[in-house]
């Protein structure tokens, strides 16, 4: 499958992820939002960038295209995510490819995670079609912060979305030790509140999909290891499926690694379970 976008020829040749976001790269960002030059002056926006773009690490790239943004888009928060939609292009239809076909989204998601308090509810509703092409899993994390009650309610609608870009965001935007994301601070006092989604999405089709759910409760592990464990018996004493299985099996691996003994016994039964259902 190709994706073809306006971005589509550009090259890094380090193959760093830092490196898409070359002066290049800001010129066409610019050109695809404004192609006009009606809200701003593209060529001072690309110059401002590229006075100070060298030597700054991938996050700090992102987050100086993203305060760009800020200070040129001079229009209210709800008319930048309109203009931010001239980007969006096609789903993807795959499970991966987010940073292949859609890392010049990339610098939209910092946006909002930025300065996607300033209007909550306008965020998730964009958040849920970037989630499509890129990945929403750290721009959503402020904002479960800033309203935790109408975020976890969206989390769980989305949980039973059609697409499985979104299923799997109701997982990973709320996982608790995710990988460059901000630390979500109710999740670390109750992680319970997370369950639902986990016990909806266990049983998932897509790999993709239970994948975050197996780190997820890997996490969950680190943070309440007694409540994990009882979401395991609860789980495998309802009707037992090779989806939720592996899940399990996915999500204990650390334990078992480290020989814990209780694990161990659990990760045996587990795949006798997998056995019989082969």
């Amino acid at each position: 499958m190709e994706i073809i976008t306006p971005f589509t020829d550009l090259e890094n040749k380090t193959g760093k992820h830092k490196d898409w976001y070359s002066v290049d790269f800001v010129n066409i960002f610019c050109k695809e939002l404004n192609p006009e030059n009606e809200y701003f002056n593209n060529k001072k926006f690309v110059i401002e960038y590229k006075n100070q773009f060298k030597n700054l690490e991938l996050k700090e790239r992102l987050n100086l295209i993203a305060s760009l943004l800020e200070k040129y888009l001079d229009i209210n928060y709800k008319k930048k995510l309109k203009v931010f939609r001239r980007l969006l292009g096609n789903k993807l239809e795959l499970e991966t490819g987010m940073f292949t076909y859609g890392f010049h989204l990339y610098p939209i998601s910092q946006f909002i995670e930025k300065f996607g308090t300033t209007n909550v509810q306008a965020s998730l509703i964009f958040i849920e079609d970037l989630t499509m092409r890129f990945t929403g899993e750290w721009a959503i994390r402020p904002l479960a912060n800033e309203s935790p009650k109408e975020v976890l309610k969206k989390m769980k609608e989305w949980s039973r979305h059609e697409n499985f870009h979104v299923r799997r965001l109701a997982s990973e935007g709320l996982r608790a030790r995710l990988p460059w994301g901000m630390k979500i601070s109710w999740i670390e006092s109750n992680p319970e509140k997370n369950l639902p989604i986990y016990n909806k999405l266990r049983n998932d089709k897509v790999l993709y999909v239970r994948r975050s759910v197996a780190n997820s409760m890997g996490d969950l592990i680190k943070i309440n290891e007694k409540l994990a464990f009882k979401t395991f018996e609860k789980w495998l004493s309802k009707k037992k499926t090779k989806e939720n299985l592996w899940v399990i099996k996915h999500a204990i691996r650390t334990p078992v690694k480290k020989k814990n003994s209780k694990y161990l016994r659990l990760h045996k039964e587990i795949k006798e379970l997998m056995l019989e259902l082969a």
